[in-house]
């Protein structure tokens, strides 16, 4: 029989609903909270109680989602490397060449230091101590290089050191960012001497390099 209420069931969801939302923004509060901590600091001062402070948030609270400063830390790594990879993704969608969808990479994470100086810092302190971080950006940079060799773009012999050239330079040229020393077309220059490097000729290496960022949407 019909009737106006609803079924029991609805009733119990909707808290759960809600009480998860709750949950996940709780949780992001406090990875914000630690990369701001650490675009500030050297992430082995870091104390998981100071992450709790920063997000207004009591002690007993974090103990909810996570146990150890490395915990945190690690969410850190895992959510800088995944949405900033994923928004890379979504640039380089229609773009078929290897080559250019790692300069596009490179460009990108110059321009990401450019704009937003606070992320470049947490990013450049945690590369080297996150193995998730590096993990998901070298899955990204791997892929490329191998099509670009596959398309005759590259003529590197190793890709583990060629994986490494580029991370390096990249990472480099965004410190100079943060540090005040990057020159005009920082971006663009980086990323022709990081193609040149990998065996691309000067001339291709420099139109690749210049070609315009595509745009979402």
């Amino acid at each position: 029989m019909p009737s106006s209420t609803p079924p029991p069931d609805q009733d119990e969801q909707q808290p759960l609903t809600r009480g998860h939302k709750k949950r996940e923004r709780t949780r992001r509060s406090l990875v914000d909270a630690a990369l701001r901590l650490i675009a500030r600091k050297e992430v082995g001062e870091i104390a998981l109680l100071e992450v709790a402070a920063e997000a207004e948030v009591s002690n007993g609270t974090i103990y909810n989602y996570f146990r150890t400063r490395d915990e945190v830390l690690e969410a850190v790594g895992i959510t800088l490397a995944a949405e900033f990879s994923d928004a890379i993704s979504v640039l380089s969608a229609n773009v078929k060449s290897g080559a250019q969808r790692l300069s596009i990479g490179v460009r990108m994470f110059i321009h990401r230091a450019t704009e937003d100086r606070q992320w470049a810092n947490a990013l450049l302190r945690i590369i080297h101590f996150d193995q998730a971080i590096r993990s998901r950006l070298a899955t990204h940079v791997l892929s490329d290089l191998r099509e670009g060799r596959r398309e005759g773009a590259f003529t590197f012999e190793d890709e583990g050191i060629a994986m490494d050239f580029v991370v390096s330079c990249t990472t480099g040229a965004m410190r100079s960012v943060v540090e005040g020393r990057a020159v005009t077309g920082h971006d663009v220059q980086v990323a022709e001497m990081v193609l040149k490097a990998l065996g691309t000729t000067p001339a291709k290496a420099r139109k690749i390099a210049s070609l315009p960022l595509p745009t979402i949407g």
